[in-house]
């Protein structure tokens, strides 16, 4: 019985999904125990309907807090690395993709890419 209730258990986390947030610049939410700010986006993307010379990439700026920590992320799409300024911190959150606009919908996850 204990090994059966284990495989079952080992099961539901192996399919466990990422959770996932929509935020625009300016606007806060929570991921899983994060709670995120977006505090600025640049934004050089190709936009699908043109032909560009250069792919460009996004660029955010977002705050994290969890409990009483607070870290500043620098992440860009395609993602090249989140860089922050809280060292030896783990932070899951991820830039998964963002919709173009004049304030992108930028959408994260707790999850990997």
């Amino acid at each position: 019985m204990h090994r059966l209730v284990s495989a079952l258990l080992l099961a539901l986390v192996g399919t466990a999904s990422a959770a996932t947030l929509q935020l625009q610049p300016g606007q806060t939410g929570r991921l899983g125990e994060f709670t995120l700010t977006v505090l600025r986006v640049q934004d050089s993307r190709c936009r699908p309907d043109v032909q560009c010379i250069q792919a460009g990439e996004l660029r955010a700026s977002v705050l994290v807090r969890r409990g009483d920590r607070f870290a500043l992320l620098h992440m860009t799409l395609p993602e090249q690395g989140v860089t922050s300024v809280a060292d030896g911190w783990d932070l899951p959150v991820r830039l998964r993709e963002a919709a173009f606009g004049r304030l992108p919908r930028l959408t994260f996850t707790d999850g990997q890419p």
